[in-house]
């Protein structure tokens, strides 16, 4: 009634069960399944152990094996023959026994005696023969090899081949009398002496470094809903249409991700994103989920600007914390983006994080998703060409986005983000998360589980969202600027916005903030002190007299408040100023003398000058000399010289030796050009004439 099985043919956790309770033959350890062979190998080495007392001891342990080893046939060979020269039969001695079986499989007796106690102190290992390889050179120098590796691996010369480099080892070798061996034998202890972290080192330093290091691994289960959440930008791979110029672009958005229910926390999506996206997306969370207690981003330009910085320093006042971003270096090639989580956080002050690699960023894989979804549950046309995919695919998707873009079926703007928005709620709500239900805590444990289950488990459990009122939302999120208050009035983005408390602060800065979605009105702040609330500026009418009466009595009526309150201040203040005391009498007195001496000043200017005064300046008239001119060159200033010798004036000294040189430098054909003009000045009677 017995039935017979192969034992290879059993499942895995069968053929450990039968390795552990009965005795297998060596011949069928590499058939078996890798646990059962290492079951079966630790019984045979706990067995064969009873030759060796010591081996009984719990501190006697044997180095791990592989299955290199199980799978080695000298080793089967030598396990069956160590198994048959330890099973000593009664009445034999131990000695002829090893001898006898020593001969009968063709070895040495000491060969056996050898065998049996590397079997004792390495177990099956030990039955496996290695090749002795020693670190240290025979044909090079020890020296010419370290110097070899680190010329090789200085930073400077990662660019030089390594030919180049093997000649300035020979070099070296010369005049330090060292060993060397050929090109192909340096090549060979490179790559022996170097590993890949040595050279990440040298290629990109220590970001470089960290990402060939292992990572540092986390789970988020030990969080509470809310309590750190990861944001980061992504572009999407669909192409929309601008709703008011038609233009052609790829959306891009800020988003923030709950590490815990693995929640979309909020999210925005504008042509390019910002500062004041991300504050956008984190400030829907906040309304829509409440409060948080931590965020961390990593260290783009918009993150690390003034607007973030501020709210990040507004977020602290009402008890929200920050968190710098430490990215663990890992290859994520492969994975499942939904159960990635190679994330470290360092609490502090927001600084720069030391490593960066997006591929290890949990909310990376949920971009991933979320196109999906876009794609497949919202068929969404229009997505980009793959990158690094083949031409002839990339052309015909290229065809199909130009035909889509001329016959208007690509969705708009606003299409897309009313769409993006049922993608990430569907996302919450409907899509199963592996990386949620893998750390889902109690039972019993769902088949499937969504970020939304996850949320849930955590309010049965007693958790309990925080709430943050509306306006400490808007006093940390709304964008902020600075403006001069003229009159009462601010000049923001070519408006006009006034009140009436801000006539009093005409002069002075103030800080607005404002809502971009909501353009009719501006907080104004003022050394931190909210002011008012000011609202565009209503416009006058020439024809709506209404309008225009109202306008002008209101101004009438801000006026009279003014004048009031200025005389309420000093109708009781008295004069305290030093007026003049001189008669009244006395002081229009002075004023007609002074009338008198202006009228006798006019009519002695008007009078003509005496003969004398007069001879003395048509003198001076008659005897005036011209100044000298200023020459822009040695020909203008000799020409000059020329025409004054013409016209009889007498030439000064300098002149002369100045034309004695010019006239030495003169070739044949400028001595001829310069006759011919002084012989038709003089011709024309002189230069005067």
């Amino acid at each position: 009634g017995e039935r017979v099985f192969s034992l290879t043919s059993l499942p895995p956790e069968i053929q450990k069960i039968v390795a552990t309770r009965t005795d297998v033959p060596a011949y069928l350890l590499p058939d078996l399944a890798p646990e059962a062979a290492l079951a079966a190998a630790t019984k045979a080495m706990g067995e064969c152990s009873l030759y060796n007392k010591e081996a009984l001891t719990p501190h006697h342990s044997h180095p791990p094996i592989g299955m290199d080893v199980l799978r080695d046939r000298k080793v089967q060979e030598w396990t069956r023959i160590i198994q048959e020269a330890m099973s000593v039969p009664k009445g034999h001695k131990k000695r002829a026994w090893i001898e006898f079986v020593a001969a009968k499989h063709g070895v040495a007796w000491q060969t056996v005696y050898r065998k049996i106690k590397r079997y004792e102190k390495r177990g099956l290992a030990g039955l496996k023969h290695t090749k002795s390889t020693k670190s240290q050179p025979k044909t090079w120098t020890p020296e010419a090899v370290d110097f070899w590796c680190g010329l090789c691996l200085k930073k400077e010369h990662r660019k030089l081949d390594k030919n180049i480099l093997y000649a300035i080892l020979r070099e070296e070798a010369q005049k330090r009398d060292w060993r060397t061996g050929g090109y192909e034998s340096a090549l060979w202890w490179f790559h022996k002496r170097v590993n890949p972290q040595l050279l990440a080192l040298q290629r990109g330093g220590l970001r470089a470094l960290d990402n060939a290091l292992p990572p540092v691994l986390r789970d988020y289960s030990d969080l509470n809903p809310f309590e750190m959440l990861v944001g980061d930008q992504h572009r999407f791979d669909f192409w929309v249409v601008d709703d008011d110029t038609g233009e052609v672009f790829r959306p891009e958005g800020y988003f923030w991700q709950d590490l815990r229910t693995r929640l979309i926390y909020g999210g925005t999506v504008d042509r390019k994103y910002d500062s004041y996206l991300i504050g956008l997306a984190l400030r829907m969370g906040l309304k829509i989920w409440g409060a948080f207690d931590a965020i961390y981003t990593d260290n783009g330009k918009p993150e690390l600007s003034r607007y973030v910085m501020g709210v990040m320093a507004d977020m602290r006042a009402v008890g929200l914390s920050v968190h710098p971003e430490m990215d663990a270096p890992v290859d994520c090639t492969g994975v499942d983006p939904e159960l990635l989580n190679p994330c470290a956080i360092q609490p502090g002050t927001h600084r720069k994080a030391i490593v960066r690699n997006a591929k290890a960023k949990m909310i990376e894989g949920t971009f991933s998703n979320l196109e999906s979804v876009l794609r497949n549950t919202f068929r969404v046309p229009g997505q980009v060409k793959r990158l690094g995919g083949p031409a002839e695919e990339n052309e015909v998707d290229q065809k199909e986005i130009d035909r889509l873009a001329r016959e208007g079926k690509l969705l708009t703007f606003w299409e897309f983000a009313a769409t993006l928005m049922k993608a990430m709620d569907h996302y919450n709500s409907q899509k199963a998360h592996r990386g949620v239900l893998k750390e889902w805590i109690g039972k019993p444990k769902p088949k499937s589980a969504t970020p939304m289950d996850c949320l849930r488990r955590c309010y049965m459990d007693g958790w309990r969202p925080g709430k943050v009122s509306d306006e400490a939302i808007d006093l940390i999120f709304l964008p902020r600027a600075n403006r001069v208050i003229d009159r009462g009035r601010i000049r923001f983005r070519n408006e006009i916005y006034e009140h009436e408390d801000l006539i009093a602060l005409s002069g002075s800065r103030c800080e607005c903030r404002y809502d971009p979605l909501d353009p009719d009105w501006l907080m104004v702040f003022q050394n931190g002190q909210y002011i008012a609330p000011a609202r565009p500026v209503v416009y006058s009418s020439m024809k709506d007299t209404a309008l225009a009466k109202m306008k002008i009595e209101e101004k009438r009526r801000r006026r009279k408040g003014f004048i009031l309150e200025y005389r309420q201040l000093t109708s009781k203040i008295p004069d305290f100023m030093e007026y003049s005391k001189t008669p009244e009498i006395e002081r229009a007195a002075a004023i007609i003398g002074r009338e008198k001496r202006r009228v006798l000043e006019e009519r002695q200017a008007v009078l003509p000058p005496p003969a004398e005064q007069l001879a003395e300046e048509v003198a001076k008239i008659e005897s005036y000399q011209p100044p000298r001119p200023l020459f822009q060159s040695e020909a203008e200033r000799y020409r000059w010289i020329l025409d004054q010798q013409l016209d009889g004036q007498t030439i000064e000294q300098d002149d002369a030796g100045f034309m004695a040189a010019f006239e030495a430098k003169m070739d044949p054909d400028t001595r001829e050009y310069w006759e011919l003009y002084q012989e038709s000045i003089g011709m024309a009677g002189g230069k005067g004439a």
